[in-house]
């Protein structure tokens, strides 16, 4: 079945790495297995209403380990404007920005850990996939 493409009413405008570190204890053979754990971070930094376009930010503090040892930490920050129709309402928009805009982002870091220590010699790094719903709902818990 074909159709024609539909523009959603949330769009990313632009996105950049503002830091990004990978620190490893020594070399890991390509054929090695490592496991990672870390944390996540989230946080929308501005939204300007008049526009409806929100930046956001995601972190990621991820721990390497080989064999139950700790071998290298990476970190990474991505920041990101999105915008979305000017019909939304603002509590949509700031919803759409948490689960879309985390996931978007999430995917994009994913990518970025992939590529990169794929290219330092090292066993490619794949993160899982994040339930971002439940992230949100457990934060919420939190407070």
């Amino acid at each position: 079945m074909e159709q024609s493409m539909k523009v959603a009413d949330f769009q990313l405008l632009d996105n950049y790495i503002s830091e990004f570190n990978l620190k490893i204890s020594n070399k890991i053979p390509p054929t090695e297995e490592v496991e990672t754990d870390g944390r996540i971070g989230f946080g929308i930094v501005s939204i300007n209403e008049k526009e409806m376009i929100g930046q956001v930010e995601l972190s990621y503090e991820i721990d390497v380990k080989q064999k139950n040892s700790e071998v290298g930490k990476i970190n990474i920050v991505m920041n990101a404007l999105f915008q979305g129709s000017s019909k939304m309402k603002l509590e949509l928009f700031e919803e759409m920005l948490k689960i879309n805009g985390a996931t978007t982002l999430s995917h994009l870091c994913r990518a970025y850990i992939l590529s990169v220590t794929a290219q330092s010699g090292m066993p490619p790094i794949i993160l899982p996939l994040m339930n971002f719903e439940a992230f949100f709902e457990n934060a919420e818990k939190e407070k």
